[in-house]
């Protein structure tokens, strides 16, 4: 089974903040928003000096995942795209959110089409992070988000028969988490920013996984 990964709101990595930009507050949060822009760009590199750049872009309407590998000099690129049905986020002041991502993809092989129809749902709490001695962020100007449920169902249809794929998983408080430094914060529209990394080092080798990650949201 084939399909294309388009990466969820919570990564399971280390995650900081950007540098400091803009302060919210929990009205402006608050929201019922859509994902008009979504951008991350992650890079594992392995001790040998392999190297892995996954890249995805998304707006309201399409998405495309681009993954270029480079193993013993050999760079190879595979690209992926899809169809945005729906993308929101619900934030409340009660410190709760819910998203959904709904997206299509559709390829041909060998004369036969194959369409997956993915719906992911996830849930969690939020809060701002306050300010912490040694750091340069102010109050309100970092966000975290705990994700407590996931699920995803996925309907694909070959050659015009269609099965069903349904998956869930829950999480506990601190488990699963963002954080984000809140690069713009208006009544109809929140921007939100983060970077992750992660290196391991055994002996003299290294290992590492770095990234960033953009969201655009916009509500009424």
């Amino acid at each position: 089974m084939k399909k294309i990964f388009i990466c969820t709101l919570s990564v399971a990595l280390l995650t900081v903040g950007l540098s400091s930009c803009g302060k919210s507050s929990k009205g402006k949060m608050a929201n019922e928003w859509k994902v008009t822009e979504y951008n991350q760009t992650t890079t594992e590199t392995e001790a040998n000096g392999d190297k892995t750049v996954t890249t995805t872009a998304m707006t309201e309407t399409t998405a495309t995942m681009t993954t270029t590998e480079t193993s013993n000099g050999t760079t190879t690129t595979s690209t992926g795209t899809a169809t945005v049905n729906a993308n929101t986020m619900t934030i409340d002041k009660d410190g709760t959110w819910e998203a959904t991502r709904d997206w299509t993809t559709t390829e041909v092989i060998f004369g036969v089409t194959t369409t997956n129809k993915s719906t992911e749902k996830t849930s969690g709490t939020w809060a701002f992070i306050g300010k912490t001695k040694g750091d340069e962020f102010k109050k309100n100007e970092r966000v975290i988000f705990n994700t407590l449920t996931s699920s995803n169902t996925l309907v694909q249809t070959v050659g015009g028969t269609a099965q069903t794929y349904s998956s869930s998983d829950t999480y506990k408080t601190g488990e699963n988490t963002m954080i984000y430094t809140v690069k713009e914060s208006k009544k109809a529209e929140l921007q939100l920013e983060a970077e992750m990394g992660n290196t391991s080092t055994s002996g003299s080798s290294t290992s590492s996984v770095v990234g960033t990650t953009t969201i655009t949201l916009s509500g009424e």
